[in-house]
């Protein structure tokens, strides 16, 4: 399907349990893909009809050198809310996903029922990086285009603090964010340049005074444990937005930030209760 300006957006979607069934859409993180959500499809599907799709510059989908802003990427999303008539969906995002999703809600009130943001959509980058150069220097995507796949699937585990049981499913789903080559070696399908692209657009944003405005029911799961530092600007971030007033909720669950991966099942039970007792 075409995004916005035409960009080709590679989408799947994963009947529900009957016709008519409510949808969720799930927006993956930066340099990840649709796949990271495959743990938890089988179990969102026997609620939900459910829609994924790879963002522009990522995964199968088209990967042109402009278009990376966030007004791209809400647009990108509401292409995908169109084409798979998805009428008021739940929108849940990961990390950038999430990020994408508060954009989206605070813009299209009337086109969500509510908003999941899954460890992303909370603090702002600038709170922690003054400058641009600052964020970019820290923030820079590693150089690991030529690595051989053997060595990329042994560190694998090392991604997740060994807190994810690596499986042969899992060692996919890393995978599907690289292509390999018939030498043997990968190459990041988020190519450098565009992952500094959004990285920037991350910068920009201000997500305090996205929620203010927020009139969609929305849901932050946070992960906690994973670093210490991290839990502590999450912890005043939330503070700051009960303080503001702002109608998200938040709940915690104890973790790393690929909770997708890490606790799949417990996740759409999060999601699935939102849903039932939030969302209208």
């Amino acid at each position: 399907m075409l995004g916005a300006d035409g960009v080709r957006l590679a989408v799947r979607t994963i009947a529900g349990p009957a016709a008519g069934a409510p949808t969720v859409v799930l927006h993956h993180g930066l340099a990840s893909s649709q796949r990271i959500w495959d743990l938890m499809v089988p179990a969102l599907s026997r609620t939900f009809r459910v829609v994924t799709f790879d963002a522009r510059g990522h995964g199968r989908s088209a990967k042109p050198s402009a278009g990376y802003g966030l007004d791209h990427s809400v647009a990108d999303a509401m292409a995908v809310l169109r084409a798979t008539r998805a009428r008021r969906p739940l929108l849940i995002g990961h990390s950038w996903g999430a990020m994408v999703a508060l954009e989206l809600a605070a813009r299209h009130p009337r086109a969500l029922r509510g908003v999941v943001l899954v460890d992303g959509g909370i603090t702002s980058m600038r709170e922690g990086f003054a400058t641009w150069a600052e964020a970019r220097a820290a923030l820079a995507p590693p150089h690991l285009a030529g690595t051989p796949v053997k060595e990329f699937r042994a560190m694998i585990p090392m991604f997740f603090a060994d807190a994810v049981d690596v499986t042969p499913q899992i060692e996919d789903i890393v995978l599907a964010v690289m292509r390999v080559g018939a030498d043997g070696t990968i190459r990041p399908r988020l190519n450098r340049a565009n992952h500094l692209r959004i990285l920037h657009a991350i910068w920009q944003q201000d997500p305090p005074a996205l929620h203010a405005r927020l009139r969609t029911p929305a849901l932050a799961i946070l992960a906690r444990g994973g670093d210490a530092d991290w839990d502590t600007r999450r912890r005043e971030a939330v503070a700051a937005l009960r303080a503001s007033g702002s109608p998200t909720r938040t709940v915690w669950m104890d973790g790393i930030h690929d909770l997708p991966l890490q606790h799949p099942l417990e996740l759409a039970r999060r999601i699935r209760a939102f849903a039932r007792t939030a969302v209208r």
